[in-house]
């Protein structure tokens, strides 16, 4: 059972969404640093995702239809500023006097994570399929593993993409590369709203 939940658990974290959009913009706009700073922010987030999943309230939020569109319209709703914050930067010099809502990169992975409604589906999914009893020792290993893992796999991709083999490269194209990022965040955000909208139309 743990093999095939860390299996799920990898590739739902090293599949295309919010969280790998942040770390695309903030390590492209501000660095390493910040991006593995990020990437510690969204693992701590999958903390909390697992810590509300295990004890069940996430469970009693999933059911009420009136929390999941609260949740879909402020994760979008962020999304979009992001992104369109992090589009009126126009070079990276100026993005690393100015922010997105909060100054630390952490904080942005972080809310970035809470308000990501793949995060929140996926831990509500796993969690009630696995059955834990929220005082097991099994809940104490997933409730660490699991934001460990994440924030080790974004860690990875905030190095991987400012590593100085790449520098070059996205030393060139680093402003279209911003730009692209950022301007997928504010086209995610769109659609998690437009569909939070139709869902309730």
């Amino acid at each position: 059972m743990f093999l095939s939940a860390a299996i799920a658990h990898l590739l739902a974290v090293m599949s295309p969404g919010p969280d790998t959009a942040i770390i695309f913009q903030q390590s492209f706009a501000k660095g390493r640093n910040s991006g593995i700073l990020t990437a510690l922010g969204i693992g701590f987030g999958i903390f909390l995702h697992c810590l509300l999943a295990i004890s069940g309230i996430s469970i009693l939020l999933y059911s009420t239809e009136e929390a999941r569109f609260i949740i879909k319209i402020l994760g979008a709703s962020y999304l979009i500023y992001v992104g369109f914050q992090s589009l009126l930067l126009q070079d990276a010099s100026e993005a690393k006097t100015r922010t997105t809502i909060f100054t630390h990169p952490f904080l942005i992975g972080l809310i970035t994570n809470i308000l990501n409604i793949k995060a929140f589906l996926f831990t509500v999914s796993l969690f009630s399929f696995i059955n834990l009893q929220p005082d097991s020792l099994m809940s104490w290993i997933y409730l660490f593993y699991f934001p460990v893992i994440t924030a080790a796999w974004f860690s990875f991709v905030s190095y991987a993409l400012t590593h100085d083999a790449l520098g070059d490269i996205f030393d060139q194209y680093n402003h279209k590369i911003q730009f692209t990022s950022s301007l997928f965040i504010l086209l995610l955000g769109l659609l998690i709203l437009s569909q939070a909208i139709y869902g309730i139309l």
